[in-house]
């Protein structure tokens, strides 16, 4: 048996030598993704809600997509002419709020198919996992370690909101899924000097500000670093990192920047044009909130903290993380702390500027999670750097396993509370048997041009939306005000019809109530008598 020579010094044991986990490629830590992301998937019951009408937490947000999508398939608009099945106060339809990408292109699809939500929910989906996906590739291109690229990205789709969203309708999850894309062709881009990746960073971010205002974010970010580069003390902030291709950024940067401007200037043009009162485009800034209303704001914002954004406990999983990040700054190169640092203002003054929305809109917040895995991404670059190898190890390893089967949990039990409890109520009481009343309805007379009043529906389009009748909801207290009712009769409204009998005791609605035609389950259908202007 062989000795080894005294002199010969014994190697060195390592915590990685002592328990070694588990070591995968690029394309290995893709594969483990997939199957992890499959899972949760199964675990929100992806499969039962892809074939969903839209309801649960915003429905009002869902239908006012599915509405414009129903009309670019009905009427085969171009993409600048948005409609609704609400009618607002003139009585046109016509609406726009953000670039109506996926409500035009999957109403054009429906022409060719017929009306299948599914197929809607499907591409939000597929552009929200390919999202995540480019967030691997991403962490992988800065950690080169496939099992840590992995967890990043499912840590993020723990987020109740994130699995909430991302096979759902509204345009806030792609615009999530086109920054993630962005993120992995702006690092791969400057990793490679490859100026079409950098084009395609800012062609991806462009579409994410078009989609959802707030997330041009990283657009602004990228921009403000090429610029920062420029400057005489760079080296402070960027340390000795230079972007390559600077002006072509700066170029397309700008570009894509006017476009945003355009787009929601025309929206804001449009709109006014049409006096619809339906999307407000602008901010609810934190100073435009009476002080009385404040503590309710902060309330709801606590709550979105506890229930919608991550289980309670990953707070600090990130705090540890950043903990790591600051205590061993020094391994992380200085212009990733200068896009965080730029990230956490970003975030920072969209909170401010859109504060009075942040009570009962979590989706305006959506686009801003990627700040999750920004802080993951630090923390986890200062330990792979320490060169210790704990983070191949199999208790580190299982510790990541943990974070992630509680994670989905959470995430899981909240999903059920968005399709199950109150926060469905609405829906499954009332709602529901309007997506099956379009025969009945033509039964008694009430055809698709038939213009209708839905109450007691607060919502722009939820009820008309079901029933594929254009109209008026009980938005602006409708049935609280016999004036407005009447104009609405003026308007071309020529039948009522109520989800919820308490409404018909409403003095106000009892002299619109007198000529009954029809009852599906618990909906009432009256006929509006149009007065004798000669008596």
């Amino acid at each position: 048996m062989m000795q080894r020579p005294a002199d010969q010094p014994r190697p060195v044991e390592t915590r990685s030598s002592r328990w070694p986990g588990l070591r995968l490629s690029r394309s290995g830590g893709l594969a483990l993704l997939i199957v992890i992301l499959s899972l949760q998937a199964w675990t929100y019951r992806y499969q039962e809600i892809l074939f969903a009408r839209p309801q649960g937490y915003h429905a009002w947000r869902q239908s006012d997509c599915l509405s414009m999508a129903w009309h670019y398939m009905q009427l085969d608009l171009p993409w600048w002419d948005g409609r609704m099945h609400y009618l607002g106060t003139e009585g046109t339809g016509r609406a726009l709020s953000e670039l109506p990408l996926l409500p035009y292109l999957i109403g054009k699809v429906w022409r060719s198919t017929g009306q299948q939500e599914w197929l809607y929910r499907a591409t939000v989906l597929l552009l929200s996992i390919s999202g995540l996906i480019s967030l691997y590739f991403t962490v992988n291109t800065l950690l080169k370690d496939g099992v840590l690229a992995a967890w990043v990205s499912a840590f993020l789709f723990t987020s109740p909101m994130v699995a909430y969203y991302a096979n759902n309708f509204l345009s806030n999850a792609a615009a999530l899924a086109f920054v993630l894309n962005g993120w992995y062709a702006a690092a791969s881009g400057m990793e490679r000097s490859s100026r079409p990746r950098l084009v395609g960073a800012v062609v991806l971010f462009t579409l994410a500000g078009l989609l959802k205002a707030t997330a041009a974010l990283s657009l602004l970010i990228l921009i403000a670093i090429v610029l920062i580069s420029f400057l005489p003390f760079r080296h402070v902030l960027l340390g000795t990192w230079r972007p390559r291709h600077r002006a072509v950024i700066l170029v397309a940067g700008l570009a894509g920047l006017f476009a945003i401007a355009a787009w929601y200037s025309y929206a804001r043009w449009y709109n006014a044009g049409q006096a619809q009162g339906v999307f407000l485009i602008g901010t609810l800034p934190y100073w435009s909130i009476p002080k009385e209303e404040l503590a309710s704001v902060w309330q709801g914002i606590s709550d979105h903290l506890r229930r919608d954004y991550l289980r309670p406990d990953l707070y600090f999983v990130l705090m540890a993380m950043f903990a790591l990040a600051v205590f061993a700054s020094h391994r992380i190169p200085r212009a990733l702390w200068m896009a965080f640092t730029l990230l956490c203002l970003g975030v920072l003054c969209i909170d401010i500027l859109f504060f009075g929305a942040l009570r009962d809109h979590d989706y305006y917040s959506l686009d801003q999670v990627v700040i999750f895995p920004a802080v993951l991404l630090l923390g986890l670059l200062a330990l792979v750097r320490g060169s210790s190898g704990m983070t191949r190890t199999w208790p580190f390893q299982l510790a990541l396993l943990v974070v992630l089967v509680h994670g989905t949990d959470f995430a899981r039990r909240r999903m059920t509370d968005r399709y199950s409890t109150w926060m469905n109520k609405e829906y499954l009481t009332q709602h529901e048997p309007l997506g099956r009343i379009q025969e009945a309805l033509l039964a008694i007379g009430v055809d698709r041009s038939a213009r209708v009043v839905s109450v007691p529906d607060i919502s722009f389009n939820r009820s008309l939306y079901l029933m594929e009748r254009s109209g008026w909801t009980d938005f602006d207290g409708l049935s609280d005000d016999p004036n407005k009712l009447q104009a609405k009769l003026d308007q071309g409204a020529r039948f009522l019809l109520t989800t919820n009998d308490s409404v018909l005791l409403k003095p106000s609605l009892r002299p619109f109530l007198a000529h009954p035609i029809g009852r599906f389950e618990n909906v009432r259908i009256f006929a509006l008598e149009v007065p004798d202007r000669n008596h």
